[in-house]
């Protein structure tokens, strides 16, 4: 299981060479598969030819497809006086249109209009596994990660239909039980919370019981900053600092 490629595919690579080892027979990638990286295209490329792939829509594929952004505000009072406002949302906007313009070139923008929301599989044990973004309930907002408090996460996992939940999102590797229902997060492949350390999950099931194994795989961080200014992305400054560590996303 991956998620929040984000358009990193170094990061990518790295974690397919891990997991070589392994012998997975069936991917997952759950989410934010482009935006903000300097290969969307190579990214969903290298997805669509792993075996059993099932890949779903996050929050930012959305925002490729429709040019909608998240509002960095609560209410239009809070926006009042907010000299970084207009700066923000133009940077966005930038890398919208240039992931959008390089997936349409490549012929690839069909694919993330393609994607369903939801993914789900029945394991050889009976364990019906659910994959979403953020929550069963939307793509963005609120999702899975550690610190969420049990109050929290368990309405977001409510009427799941299923005893295991993965979700991305947050960014934030996650192995939880919350009202018997099992919630994981892979963290975030392309752009994690620790520099230069991407993660993914690995899912197994003899018939047994679960295995829940969360593995983290270093990448050059300077090869993708490197690639970003190449290609003159619009938001380079803003995913560099991501990547090295500088701002948390």
């Amino acid at each position: 299981m991956i998620a929040d490629i984000h358009g990193n595919d170094v990061a990518l690579r790295a974690v397919l060479a891990d997991a070589g080892r392994f012998g997975v027979e069936r991917w997952w990638a759950l989410g934010d598969l482009v935006l903000f990286g300097p290969r969307p295209a190579e990214v969903l490329q290298i997805l669509r030819e792993l075996p059993g792939i099932g890949m779903l829509r996050g929050n930012t594929d959305r925002y490729v497809l429709t040019g909608e952004q998240p509002a960095p505000h609560k209410t239009a009072a809070d926006a009042v006086g907010s000299v970084d406002l207009v700066q923000r949302y133009s940077g966005m906007a930038a890398g919208i249109g240039w992931t959008r313009g390089v997936l349409d070139q490549a012929g690839l923008l069909g694919v993330l209009s393609d994607l369903p929301t939801q993914l789900r599989m029945r394991l050889p044990g009976g364990v019906d596994v659910l994959g979403v973004h953020a929550s069963p309930q939307a793509d963005d907002g609120e999702g899975i990660e550690p610190g969420i408090a049990d109050e929290q996460l368990g309405p977001l996992l409510a009427g799941a239909g299923a005893e295991v939940v993965i979700g991305g999102h947050t960014h934030a590797a996650t192995d939880r039980v919350v009202g018997g229902v099992r919630a994981l997060n892979p963290g975030s492949t392309g752009l994690p919370r620790r520099s230069g350390i991407a993660s993914w999950l690995l899912l197994g099931d003899d018939g047994d019981g679960l295995t829940v194994t969360i593995r983290d795989v270093p990448f050059d961080v300077e090869a993708v900053v490197a690639d970003l200014r190449r290609r003159r992305h619009p938001q380079t400054e803003f995913v560099s600092s991501v990547l090295t560590g500088r701002h948390q996303m």
